[in-house]
């Protein structure tokens, strides 16, 4: 129960942050993708349908404050989620490095994504070069915060939690 409140504020602050926050600092060309972190997080940790739940619900929490289309971030953090739960399952995540390379693989899950989307699914013509240098400067910023963001889940997630539910 205690990870499923933390996970919850965490989302908020995440959406707080990513929607409303980064977007008044001047020198920021756009906000890191916050929500992509935790995603890869419960990927990495939370090996159950809690953990899907979870990222579906942290899309739906951004679809919902972001002005998206509907279920474009619910669709992309469960792809998200499901990837990197599949790499995870094969490959020994447990190191900065490697947490970092799933961040960066589930920032390519959600481009792809997009793009994928945008490219079937929109009637209006899409500025590319926008949509693209601003997807790959919320990845790389992500990128920058995943080692903090990491950080502090491991630090206020009980440990015996996150080893069981990766068993």
């Amino acid at each position: 129960m205690r990870s499923v409140l933390i996970f919850a504020v965490a989302g908020v602050l995440a959406v707080v942050v990513q929607t409303t926050l980064v977007q008044r600092v001047p020198f920021l060309p756009a906000a890191p993708d916050l929500i992509v972190t935790l995603c890869v997080y419960l990927g990495l940790h939370y090996h159950s349908a809690g953990g899907a739940v979870g990222a579906f619900l942290l899309g739906y929490l951004l679809d919902t404050f972001s002005g998206a289309v509907p279920g474009l971030h619910c669709v992309t953090m469960t792809l998200v989620f499901g990837m990197v739960y599949l790499v995870s399952k094969r490959l020994w995540m447990e190191n900065p490095m490697s947490n970092i390379a799933a961040v960066a693989l589930g920032s390519a899950v959600k481009i792809v994504t997009v793009v994928l989307y945008f490219a079937v699914g929109s009637t209006r013509a899409v500025n590319w070069w926008f949509v693209l240098r601003t997807l790959t400067l919320e990845a790389l910023l992500a990128l920058v915060c995943a080692p903090a963001v990491f950080a502090a889940l491991d630090s206020y997630l009980p440990r015996s939690a996150r080893q069981h539910a990766a068993e």
